[in-house]
């Protein structure tokens, strides 16, 4: 690479010319783009002849696309006579610039050391370089372009995101260090030291003094109250004469409701430890109801700010009363002649009287079934309306939401009702507001709690209730351990298991033959009870539940019995684990009679209503079936009939009877045809092996066949592959003659095993 000297004085004057004869409005706008360079970046890193240890810049660009005629290129360093917008080469920058001579047309790129050009520019933060091509030709030069390069840390830190958490007189602020990129050259470097924040909060109250408030901050185990090691008050950062320092700010009354506080750090990002990065800050002090902004900016250690945050800009929060919304003592809903909650399918239908927010703690308001109110006491003037509601059941470890209860009351709980005899009546004048809780079986025990909230978010004093659930009108049936009462008419029950059939160590079964499923009931017994493998209308009249084909989910507005079946049963979720893991199921996957996991789960062996029709397979499972709707499968109604493809036979006579050269196979005699030629079992060519079928402990479940030529062609790989996990013995060979189609062989279903397949029993009152 050579570098030319500038060029003659008169020359320049010649060059001018050219560059204004070939300005914008040239007529040659079409090389601008043939003879500009592209991919322009800078490149850290010494040249062999840079004398330079401690920085190194390198120009990098790629040769333009058009080349005849091309001599040098210009490079121009910082912005005397070509700023950072220019486009076309301007008058008087040519004489001036670093000149590279184009000398290799075989070069893809070229580059020039920047080092020793640069070196009186370091104390800024960048320069601007731009570069253009000029040719022999004198028709144009190419455009201009521009790249900088960055020499100290320009970048500032990531915003700081903040989370509040609100009281009555304070709040608690969270924060995490932000990353910084120091190095332009080195974008995946992102831990940069961090000197500190400054933190602004704002009274929306002019009137209110934040001067003296409390301030705790808390960083990687220490905590400082008085602000003498990590945090100052009335402080800020700021960076002024390339210094980064740390100034007070104003105390005067007329910047009373301003809190500004400088908080010091001085490390950059933790990748390993994201706990190193955490800061808590509560400040207590302030007033209840009230309206504050907080902001907090982050400066790196090269006087980089992370924003520049405004009290009309920063985060805004509010602070909650001083008054708790008032919840009544009592929760009514319908018992039976023991007390206890009936169920509507499986729901309660729950009342509790309106909670109220007093607007001070002179309302003189009382609670107990009801709440209160004094003559006197309007709303408005004496108390408001809460902002929602909260229930949760108790799942033997925490609170957890009710699904689908609760929520806002503006949203859900615009009905009052009033007590009518025995049950409520919708009133204008009602105390009582109404919910449901759903998924609730009988014999279940339901602890509940409900809370109000106020618009400042805070909670009253909880309503506790617990539920005992009615077990229904067929308790008296008196049903086996592990069953529960079904009622198919009004003359007809029976009991069916609650979950499907459990081994003796507790692991649900599967993977069964039709014929271990008859056995596994058989096995069972109870006084008063004959116990066998569910029939298929049963297993049907159970899961309808009440008559509904999903489960007995009851659609109310825009919810979905389909997907939430999907959802909580595990139907076609391809995951087995869900189904074999007791603690994996979800405890809403039950009917409205307590009957677990009918939907999803595994399909069920259950006796068909004929001898053509012994063995179906109800329900669906965790197997995803491709092309069938998600609504059929999720549904009571979905079944199956197992069956196995296999070659279709006759062993009867066959008849051929010809047409010109068309031979036309029939299976019974046409007296109105001329027959060509009989068939009978001594003519057949075809012939089938039959299998003698046993399960894994050597039962006889009976036969098999398949034709002989796959047979011997596929050999003991092929018969294993076709017995699974049952045992396969050749016995016999028949000879057929094959029609040529496929047939479900029913004779199959006594065999059909899967992993999905799973049973459950039921018992009959003798």
């Amino acid at each position: 690479m050579k570098i030319f000297t500038p060029i003659l004085a008169f020359l320049c004057l010649v060059c001018v010319l050219v560059f204004d004869a070939c300005s914008d409005t040239n007529a040659h706008d079409d090389y601008s783009f043939e003879r500009a360079v592209q991919d322009l970046s800078i490149l850290r890193g010494c040249s062999s002849k840079s004398d330079s240890s401690t920085y190194c810049y390198q120009l990098r660009w790629r040769i333009p696309i058009e080349t005849e005629n091309l001599q040098r290129f210009h490079i121009w360093v910082d912005t005397l006579y070509v700023d950072d917008s220019t486009t076309s080469v301007p008058s008087g920058a040519k004489e001036h610039s670093i000149q590279v001579a184009f000398q290799n047309p075989e070069k893809l790129y070229d580059t020039l050391d920047l080092t020793k050009y640069v070196k009186d520019y370091l104390h800024q933060d960048s320069l601007a370089i731009a570069i253009w091509c000029e040719y022999a030709d004198n028709v144009r030069s190419g455009d201009v372009q521009h790249i900088f390069v960055h020499f100290g840390d320009d970048l500032p830190p990531s915003l700081v995101t903040i989370t509040d958490s609100v009281w009555t007189t304070g709040v608690a602020i969270d924060w995490a260090r932000p990353t910084d990129q120091r190095d332009y050259y080195a974008p995946e470097s992102l831990s940069g030291p961090i000197a500190g924040y400054n933190v602004l909060l704002w009274a929306e109250n002019e009137n209110q003094d934040l001067r003296r408030v409390k301030v705790k901050i808390t960083h990687q185990g220490k905590s400082d109250s008085l602000g003498n090691e990590l945090w100052k008050r009335h402080h800020r950062f700021r960076f002024t004469n390339d210094s980064l320092w740390i100034d007070t700010t104003s105390q005067g009354d007329a910047s009373k409701n301003y809190l500004r506080l400088a908080v010091l750090d001085g490390k950059g990002f933790d990748f390993s430890a994201d706990s190193a990065n955490r800061f808590r800050m509560i400040i207590e002090g302030l007033s209840p109801e009230s309206n504050y902004t907080i902001g907090i900016i982050a400066w790196d250690s090269a006087g980089n700010a992370s924003g520049t945050g405004s009290v009309e800009t920063n985060q805004l929060f509010m602070t909650t009363d001083r008054i708790a919304p008032l919840m009544p003592k009592t929760l009514r809903y319908e018992t039976d002649s023991l007390g206890k909650a009936t169920l509507d399918s499986n729901r309660i239908i729950l009342f509790w009287a309106r909670s109220a927010d007093p607007l001070s703690d002179t309302s003189r308001i009382t609670a107990d079934s009801i709440l209160h109110y004094p003559n006197d006491c309007f709303e408005g003037l004496c108390y408001r309306q809460v902002k929602k509601y909260e229930v949760c059941i108790w799942n033997g470890k925490s609170w957890e939401v009710a699904a689908g209860a609760g929520g806002m009351s503006e949203e859900k709980y615009t009905k009052s009702y009033k007590v009518s005899g025995d049950s409520m009546a919708v009133s204008a004048t009602g105390e009582y507001v109404t919910d449901t809780i759903r998924w609730i079986v009988p014999k279940d025990t339901v602890i509940l709690r409900i809370r109000s909230m106020d618009s400042s978010g805070y909670y009253s004093k909880a309503l506790t209730d617990t539920i005992y659930v009615s077990e229904g009108p067929e308790a008296d049936l008196n049903c086996p351990e592990g069953f529960v009462p079904v009622r198919t008419s009004d003359t007809t029950r029976f009991c069916i298991e609650q979950f499907e059939h459990r081994d003796s160590d507790s692991t649900f079964a599967h993977g069964v033959l039709y014929s271990e499923a008859v056995a596994g009931c058989e096995a069972m017994s109870a006084s008063g009870f004959t116990i066998s493998l569910c029939k298929s209308a049963d297993w049907k009249a159970a899961c309808m539940a009440q008559g509904r084909s999903s489960y007995g989910v009851i659609e109310d507005g825009d919810f979905s019995a389909t997907e939430f079946l999907y959802k909580n049963c595990g139907v076609g979720s391809d995951d087995s684990t869900l189904a074999l893991d007791m603690k994996k199921r979800n405890k809403l996957c039950v009917s409205p009679d307590g009957i677990r996991d009918l939907s999803g789960g595994f399909q069920e062996w259950t006796i068909g209503p004929s001898d053509t029709m012994l063995y179906v397979l109800r329900g669906s499972s965790y197997v995803y079936y491709t092309g069938s709707s998600r609504e059929s499968l999720s549904k009571c109604t979905t079944y199956s009939l197992p069956n196995r493809s296999r070659a279709g036979y006759t062993q009867d006579t066959v008849y051929l009877y010809r047409e010109g050269t068309k031979v036309d196979t029939s299976y019974t005699l046409d007296t109105a045809r001329t027959l060509y030629k009989k068939l009978t079992k001594k003519d057949f060519k075809d012939s089938i092996q039959i299998f003698k079928v046993s399960s894994a402990d050597g039962d006889s479940l009976g036969e098999d066949y398949a034709p002989l030529t796959e047979y011997k062609k596929g050999g003991k790989k092929w018969l294993e592959e076709l017995a699974g996990n049952l045992k396969y013995e050749a016995i016999r060979t028949e000879a057929v003659f094959f029609t040529g189609e496929n047939k479900k062989y029913k004779g199959a279903a006594a065999f059909y095993t899967d992993p999905s397949i799973s049973y459950r029993c039921c018992a009959y009152k003798e």
